[in-house]
């Protein structure tokens, strides 16, 4: 949109067109906005086919030993556990996606009838306890991976790689995070 008078370009006119064309450049603002949201954007995609994974095989798994325990009467001891350990890898992994979405369990009430900028303030407040506490997850999450000498019940597998799901998501969720509250930044700057 080029502005201009009626017999022509003014003086006043050249310069807003000059101010219009220095905008309609991408700022650095909306460059860092842009890679943020892109990087949330594929930090999603893959924790989202990863939980698709785990959860199709945790499915395949369930089946397979209600097959073998109610119809063949002969059940495997092993499928009970497996499913076990893919609802928890299921579970920690879908952290990461619930918290690019902005789907966890909140309470609006207060927000939504506080000034629009006590809101905001609430809102990173929110965000920077939730920081906290995926630190302090992460944390003791690798503390208790690291430390662990349980095995499994029928697989004799080391615990290690149950308990590790603890600190792999509470650190990608960390970095979702952390895009998140730079992504809402910059949108307020841009």
């Amino acid at each position: 949109m080029i502005l201009g008078g009626r017999y022509g370009p003014t003086s006043h006119t050249i310069r807003a067109n000059q101010r219009l064309r220095k905008m309609v450049g991408v700022s650095r603002c909306q460059k860092v906005h842009q890679a943020c949201d892109l990087a949330a954007s594929w930090t999603e995609k893959a924790s989202g086919a990863f939980c698709v994974f785990v959860f199709a095989t945790m499915t395949m798994v369930t089946l397979l030993g209600v097959f073998f325990r109610y119809v063949m009467l002969h059940p495997f001891q092993w499928t009970e556990e497996l499913a076990r350990y893919l609802f928890i890898w299921l579970a920690f992994g879908g952290i990461n996606i619930a918290l690019k979405r902005d789907e966890h369990i909140k309470i609006p009430f207060l927000s939504q009838h506080v000034p629009m900028k006590m809101a905001k303030i609430m809102d990173y407040t929110v965000d920077i306890a939730i920081g906290f506490f995926l630190l302090y997850l992460l944390k003791f999450g690798y503390f208790m991976a690291v430390n662990t000498t349980m095995t499994g019940s029928t697989f004799h597998i080391p615990m290690f790689w149950i308990f590790v799901s603890v600190p792999i998501a509470a650190l990608l969720a960390l970095i979702q995070l952390v895009l998140k509250i730079i992504i809402k930044i910059t949108r307020e700057f841009s």
